[in-house]
């Protein structure tokens, strides 16, 4: 099963105000990509007010597509997949609001939140934060920085499927008693 790890940033507050997106991706045991888009949010929420948490400034994104231009091949890219990220209703939130803000249609998909996958592997831990959690792993992170941020829940996924010994999701989504959520 395809596994696609993403974490957005935004420019500020409002959720359609995308300004990057990591995208790491797992199947048949390997990761076969890690990576980022850069966007120019929409006019009306270009605006950066979250600079201070990702470093991203708004030179940084002033020449790069807007959401709209990546948004057939972030489809084909999610087409077959489970998604997973840190806070799920975030990022999903803000593609949702990002589809919305352009006219497009929601992209259907299942989607695990990997909070929730820590809290049950890992209850041992103070929070569930995404640092806390990759430090725990041992799991390289630059926080914030949505290619980091994807590679490490889908590390944190991948660790505590092996933790239970399981090789594929299906069987860890049952073992574990956790279930998908659905972005329809």
């Amino acid at each position: 099963m395809k596994i696609t790890a993403i974490d957005f940033e935004t420019a500020n507050a409002a959720s359609a105000s995308a300004c990057s997106l990591g995208i790491a991706i797992y199947e048949n045991g390997e990761i076969l990509d890690n990576f980022e888009w850069y966007f120019r949010p929409h006019y009306r929420y270009n605006y950066f007010t979250n600079t201070h948490i990702h470093g991203i400034y708004p030179e940084d994104v002033q020449k790069e597509q807007e959401f709209v231009y990546y948004y057939e091949e972030l489809c084909e890219i999610l087409k077959g997949s489970v998604i997973v990220a840190h806070n799920a209703l975030f990022d999903v939130g803000v593609l949702n609001a990002v589809c919305d803000v352009y006219g497009l249609d929601h992209i259907p998909f299942d989607y695990l939140d990997t909070v929730s996958v820590s809290r049950r592997v890992y209850p041992e831990l103070y929070n569930h934060r995404l640092n806390t959690v990759a430090e725990y792993l041992n799991i390289g992170l630059s926080h914030h920085n949505a290619k980091s941020d994807s590679f490490a829940c889908l590390m944190i996924l991948i660790k505590a499927m092996e933790a239970y010994r399981c090789y594929e999701l299906e069987d860890f989504i049952h073992i574990t008693g956790m279930h998908l959520k659905s972005n329809l």
